[in-house]
């Protein structure tokens, strides 16, 4: 369509660049970098969040084939695959035939934290935002990564989430991403503290403050950091640290692949 038509794209000298492989490595090159270098010298330890009790902590998941069935039977056929090629239609239509051995390599890759690379490469394809269409910094970046292995992340999403929750290591305050919480409830919690603290005080100082390209500038080491403070350890530590490691992306456009990058920090 062509309202989906990416460039021509200005280069450093104001040229306009118009082939596809051209404009997906520029693309890709301005993706990558927002990645940040994560300093290893200085890095603070949390607090430990949970007891000492072995029972408060979470160091390992044993996947059964009903999550596994429920995950596949949830699939949205339409979406589109990773580098992996292997379609949700595929997963849908072969879910029964499929459920054991992928129950089995779900528990394997949890139990030894081996990843395979195509669950942790991603093509990227640029949507564009607003503004000129010949700059970089007006396309969003989509991520289009294993759905073989988002079935895996949801699971254990599920599996973490249950445990803060069991544990009530999720705060009030928290809105995003939980669970009956949104945009919406943090708005109206934000009004009531506002309007209480205007009623009793009479005035009110706001500081607002917006972090540029957030989720793609997560240190890996510090957030593993406050993972394991959460109480969330051994095999289950160790498959996230692995799943945060060594991952690639290149952006795709109308069948131009660019070079791989590596993904230096951020949340996936």
């Amino acid at each position: 369509m062509s309202g989906n038509k990416i460039g021509p794209l200005q280069d450093e000298q104001r040229c306009l660049v118009e082939e596809g492989l051209l404009i997906a490595n520029m693309l890709n090159d301005y993706f990558s970098s927002v990645f940040v270098n994560e300093d290893l010298n200085d890095i603070p330890i949390p607090n430990r969040l949970c007891d000492e009790s072995e029972t408060d902590f979470l160091s390992t998941i044993n996947i059964s084939e009903s999550s596994v069935l429920n995950k596949l039977n949830g699939l949205k056929v339409g979406k589109s695959q990773g580098p992996d090629q292997i379609h949700g239609k595929l997963l849908f239509e072969l879910r029964l035939q499929l459920l054991k051995p992928l129950t089995h390599l779900f528990n394997l890759s949890l139990k030894t934290g081996v990843i395979p690379q195509d669950w942790r490469d991603a093509d990227v394809v640029p949507l564009f935002k607003k503004g000129s269409k010949r700059k970089c910094e007006n396309y969003r970046p989509i991520s289009l990564t294993s759905i073989v292995c988002k079935l895996l992340e949801s699971i254990v999403k599920d599996e973490i989430v249950k445990y803060l929750d069991q544990c009530n290591l999720i705060k009030d305050s928290q809105h995003g991403f939980t669970s009956g919480k949104s945009c919406l409830t943090n708005l109206l919690d934000f009004f009531e503290t506002i309007t209480k603290d205007l009623d009793e005080v009479g005035s009110v100082d706001l500081i607002y403050l917006d972090f540029a390209k957030a989720f793609n500038k997560v240190p890996h080491k510090r957030l593993l950091n406050k993972v394991e403070a959460h109480g969330i350890i051994g095999n289950v530590s160790h498959w996230i640290d692995k799943w945060l490691s060594d991952r690639r992306q290149r952006v795709v456009i109308e069948g131009n692949y660019s070079g791989w990058c590596n993904i230096s920090s951020g949340v996936p």
